[in-house]
């Protein structure tokens, strides 16, 4: 019995990934270069790779790259793949993420993804830099919520956060260095559409992210990210709860 106990306990403080009130997170540094992150899985099997790479600002530290091919050939309406993360049955929950830009081009996240043809999008435009709320129906696109204005420049890093409340959603950005909290900043961009209730959390086109914390509440945002870009204070948070 105690064997049992110490090997659940090790995997508890091991594991990359909690699925719970803090219904994900990772940062990666568990994870294999080359291969696909942990507790992810292929929303849409298309032509595209995702793997953990080394961060190409900052050698050593691991992300994730949701595309091995160019900025055009990545995007799903080509046939890109999307990756995804979580329970079809999330209805209202919270993500921050970092986010770093290859290039100039329309990159995103998802959230309450159902199936590739049914998913919300917030996207970085091409040419902006500008941030957009989108509706992925049918094969037919929406635009919920269109030209929010935050100078997000290719080749560095960002901080986001989205807030999924009901038929609401609300973005947030800021620079990955700046430790201003997010509770204490106004949302960049809201968008209002009551089609899709629950779903997936993912990625669209050629992005990288690090440092990804998914909670249904305020209180489940608190896993800190350290000055070297990597989340800390993680496990002691969690096992409070």
């Amino acid at each position: 019995m105690k064997k049992v106990i110490i090997t659940m306990i090790l995997l508890l403080v091991f594991s990359p990934l909690v699925f719970g009130a803090k219904l994900y997170w990772s940062d990666f540094e568990s994870d294999t270069i080359g291969d696909p992150p942990q507790g992810w899985e292929l929303g849409f099997d298309g032509s595209t790779e995702g793997t953990v790479i080394e961060d190409p600002i900052n050698p050593g530290n691991k992300v994730f790259s949701h595309s091995d091919l160019t900025d055009d050939q990545s995007r799903h309406d080509v046939g890109g793949s999307i990756w995804v993360v979580g329970e079809e049955n999330w209805t209202d929950y919270m993500v921050e993420y970092d986010a770093y830009f290859p290039t100039d081009f329309y990159i995103g996240t998802l959230f309450r993804f159902q199936d590739d043809d049914a998913f919300y999008l917030f996207d970085r435009r091409q040419g902006g830099p500008t941030f957009d709320f989108w509706k992925q129906e049918a094969g037919a696109w929406t635009n919920i919520a269109a030209g929010a204005a935050f100078d997000a420049q290719p080749e560095n890093w960002y901080r986001f956060r989205i807030v999924i409340e009901g038929d609401t959603f609300e973005a947030y950005a800021k620079e990955q260095v700046d430790d201003t909290p997010f509770e204490d900043m106004q949302p960049i961009q809201i968008g209002t559409d009551a089609t899709f209730a629950n779903g997936k959390f993912g990625l669209y086109g050629l992005i990288y992210i690090d440092n990804i914390v998914i909670g249904e509440t305020e209180a489940d945002m608190t896993l800190a990210v350290d000055s070297t870009g990597k989340l800390n204070s993680t496990w002691g948070a969690i096992k409070a709860d």
